[in-house]
């Protein structure tokens, strides 16, 4: 596939390793092993696109198991993310770390966070083309902010 090249691989690195770092941020506080479950599978999920996009520019090889884990890995994870959430809030544990989330400055970071995902979600139905890198450098750039804010946000409300 034409323009897929080391740089938009390492460029794709950067938001995975941003929504890992806010992940263990959030699992240390979280003490949810369901959480953690979750938060491995989103991140392995990333790292499995990174890895698709890095022998695509190097080996010019379309390792098709990789690329095609995104979206199952992604879900999967993010339903454990979710459900933890809710047995976390439902069950009593401890949920004070997540108060600073709510407050100046981070609500705002996490809310950009949220918009833009759901801006991804819109492109992803509405524009991505998979194997079309312009597509591919789109997204990117929308997910580095969308990842930093979210990093930014956790960051802050500590």
């Amino acid at each position: 596939m034409e323009g897929f090249t080391l740089a938009l691989a390492l460029v794709d690195a950067i938001p995975v390793l941003l929504f890992g770092a806010s992940m263990i941020m959030i699992a240390a506080r979280a003490g949810s092993v369901l959480f953690v479950i979750g938060a491995v599978l989103s991140t392995l999920a990333g790292c499995f696109k990174v890895l698709w996009k890095i022998i695509l520019a190097t080996q010019k090889k379309s390792v098709k198991w990789l690329n095609k884990g995104f979206l199952p890995l992604m879900g999967a994870g993010w339903l454990l993310i979710l459900l933890s959430l809710i047995l976390m809030r439902s069950g009593g544990a401890d949920t004070a770390w997540a108060a600073g989330l709510i407050r100046m400055p981070s609500v705002l970071f996490l809310a950009l966070w949220l918009v833009l995902m759901g801006f991804m979600v819109w492109y992803r139905k509405k524009r991505f083309v998979n194997e079309d890198a312009k597509k591919n450098w789109t997204a990117q750039i929308i997910n580095c902010v969308a990842m930093a804010s979210l990093f930014a946000g956790i960051l802050l409300a500590r």
